[in-house]
């Protein structure tokens, strides 16, 4: 098998594999793949059905090999490459190689394009597709290829019909991952801080430093000294009375709400007690039918026009 996978020296490389290929395959694709990397670099070796069990921390590998194993008969699905993502350092490598149709789906198997897209969708970027065929120096894939890929397939449960095993080829699919992790933030080139504007001069006005507040150096006022003597006297009792006003024949008149006392100094002194009406007639229903404002809040029911009496027991404070 050959490699078309550049320089990877020095490299932390993850090479993946799965049921469909032979042992002895694998074995000498890790002795190829060791010459490669050299003594600077590190090789781990992975079955596809224990990738995610492994539980790699993400960022972990600088390449990614997946389906380098002859035979090429490994599927890829969306939640192993979104795996392969995960795992890949920021702007690291994927190579990958599947089977595939020209056209469509057949037997599980997809088209190039339909790939193509299912890489992007699991968070890659700069896919680019060869065909394998025409890197290497085949032409096409000879029969003993085509057969030994039908059977490994069929391990991995996928099932082509002899009718449809010469309508597949092998591409090689080379995928990067961004150079950002997931949920990484940046700040926008255009992007500008704006804070509140503040007056030099008057902030140093109102700044206050240790040596502007000892007492020694303070000038202060003297209280008493702002106070009168005509602030200090009395008032007199009459020029606090408000004058509600005086009729057109000269007499003083009460205001309507008058309640500066001038109502009842003309009436000699005397108070009328208005009884208190009810405005929703049901205040002697108690206080669960009373209004808010009723007049007889907190008072026992009565009978319509009973005088309202309190017992001697009702009188007494609460021992």
């Amino acid at each position: 098998m050959e490699f078309g996978i550049g320089n990877i020296s020095d490299k932390v490389v993850l090479l993946v594999w799965n049921n469909g290929n032979s042992p002895s395959c694998v074995q000498d694709t890790v002795a190829k793949l060791k010459e490669h990397i050299g003594e600077g670099g590190r090789l781990l070796l992975e079955h596809v059905e224990r990738l995610q069990l492994a539980d790699y921390e993400e960022g972990t590998f600088d390449v990614v090999l997946s389906g380098l194993v002859s035979p090429i008969c490994l599927s890829h699905h969306v939640d192993l490459l979104a795996e392969f993502a995960r795992i890949l350092k920021p702007s690291g490598l994927l190579i990958m190689r599947e089977p595939v149709v020209e056209h469509g789906t057949i037997a599980g198997l997809r088209s190039n394009k339909k790939l193509s897209s299912v890489l992007k969708l699991s968070g890659l970027v700069n896919v680019t597709v060869l065909l394998l065929h025409q890197n290497s120096h085949h032409t096409s894939l000879t029969d003993d290829e085509r057969s030994s890929i039908k059977n490994g397939l069929k391990v991995n449960n996928v099932f082509i019909e002899d009718s449809a095993a010469s309508h597949f080829s092998v591409i090689e699919i080379q995928a990067n991952k961004p150079s950002y992790e997931v949920g990484a933030s940046t700040t926008l080139s255009f992007a500008k801080t704006v804070g509140p504007t503040v007056n030099k001069d008057s902030a140093a006005i109102w700044t206050l430093s240790a040596n502007d507040v000892l007492d020694e150096d303070i000038e202060t006022v003297d209280p008493d000294s702002l106070l009168s003597e005509e602030d200090l006297s009395r008032p007199d009792p009459a020029s606090l009375q408000w004058d509600c006003g005086v009729s057109k024949s000269g007499k003083r008149r009460a205001c309507k709400n008058c309640t500066c006392g001038l109502a009842e100094e003309l009436a000699g002194g005397a108070t009328t007690n208005k009884p208190a009406s009810s405005a929703c007639g049901s205040c002697y229903l108690g206080d669960a039918f009373r209004c808010a404002s009723c007049p007889y809040l907190g008072m026992p029911a009565f009978k319509p026009g009973e005088q309202i009496k309190l017992s001697e027991r009702q009188l007494k404070a609460d021992q």
